[in-house]
């Protein structure tokens, strides 16, 4: 659900009136049945959506409470939630820092990654968390990222960015008949800039390389081509404005290359997203968070799907957060976790 006190709790109201979702999975929402009941009544009606059941909301919504995945109803106008909460609205300001918030949040977290280990959930979607409210809440992991890789044991996962059509499956043969969106995949991810140059190793970057050119050929491109970003201006400019890409990138980028495959870089950042967008690249291998994230949001904010490589189990998530300036409004686009719902379920498959 994420937290209780942003937007997550009315995105995914207004993600689950679209029909459509419930011919391709199951959705289950994993927080607190008195939150979602309240985003509810943020929701303009919609006449489509009014089933035939009891203890309906104004908007023709009924949430079910449930205590296992096994007992959701999977009907559209019928939101399954799955109780791991006793948080309720009268002790949440929507658009604030809350330590309760935060326990909710890691809790629901917690409890999804425990049941897609087992094998009850085929995929996680989440909606954006605080990670204040989460470090209030006494969580040592700085975001999602983190926490999932603790939560399965995992000591290599790597965040990926990319638009929807980057993670499609239509192919011919096992290769992509056209190649539209790309994807960004992180060296380092919530870290201070100042420490990104100290995280940096060959065998870091090489592993992201890998876990990324595994994931696009697990979506059907046979032969992915990735660009590599340098971490200077210029990408170093042969050393006049840095070194790393001396020391670390560049003899990465010849560690990873195989046969079918292609590694581009560094490349200097500043130019190759605009190549990316025009299909140079089914991926860019981006050193640290702003340096991948802005420009890859610019061009499609809101549309985005976050995806966590590296996993024992399927993660994707919205590209936003969870944007207290407009909370408990009912205004929040939900596009960004449609398009993660229908990526999880791609992935899944």
């Amino acid at each position: 659900m994420g937290d209780a006190a942003g937007i997550g709790p009315e995105i995914i109201v207004k993600a689950l009136t679209h029909k459509d979702i419930y011919s391709f999975c199951q959705p289950i929402v994993i927080g607190s049945p008195a939150i979602l009941e309240q985003a509810c009544q943020l929701i303009p009606a919609l006449s489509e959506v009014r089933p035939d059941c009891s203890k309906r909301t104004e908007t023709g919504l009924r949430i079910n409470s449930i205590k296992t995945p096994e007992q959701a109803s999977a009907i559209c106008g019928i939101i399954d939630v799955l109780d791991v909460s006793s948080i309720t609205p009268a002790e949440i300001c929507p658009g604030t820092i809350d330590a309760r918030a935060g326990v909710a949040a890691v809790k629901a977290i917690e409890v999804a990654t425990h049941l897609a280990m087992l094998g009850e959930l085929d995929a996680i979607t989440t909606a954006p968390i605080c990670k204040a409210s989460i470090k209030r809440a006494g969580s040592p992991h700085p975001g999602h990222t983190e926490m999932l890789a603790a939560f399965t044991n995992t000591p290599d996962v790597v965040m990926m960015l990319c638009t929807p059509e980057a993670l499609s499956t239509n192919t011919n043969n096992g290769v992509k008949d056209k190649h539209v969106g790309f994807a960004v995949s992180f060296v380092t991810n919530h870290i201070p800039v100042a420490d990104v140059p100290k995280s940096l190793s060959v065998e870091r970057i090489v592993k992201v390389i890998r876990i990324t050119q595994q994931a696009l050929m697990r979506c059907g491109i046979s032969e992915p081509r990735l660009a590599v970003a340098g971490l200077n201006p210029h990408a170093g400019e042969n050393g006049m404005f840095g070194d790393e890409e001396e020391r670390f990138i560049r003899p990465a980028i010849s560690q990873a290359q195989t046969p079918n495959a292609t590694i581009d870089g560094p490349l200097p950042a500043d130019a190759l997203f605009v190549k990316a967008n025009q299909g140079h690249w089914h991926a860019v291998i981006a050193m640290y968070h702003d340096q991948g994230n802005i420009p890859i949001k610019l061009l499609g904010f809101g549309e985005l799907v976050n995806v966590t490589l590296g996993l024992p189990i399927i993660r994707t998530s919205v590209d936003h957060g969870t944007a207290f300036d407009i909370a408990g409004k009912g205004i929040a686009s939900e596009s960004s976790l449609v398009a993660a719902l229908n990526s999880a379920a791609q992935l899944a498959n």
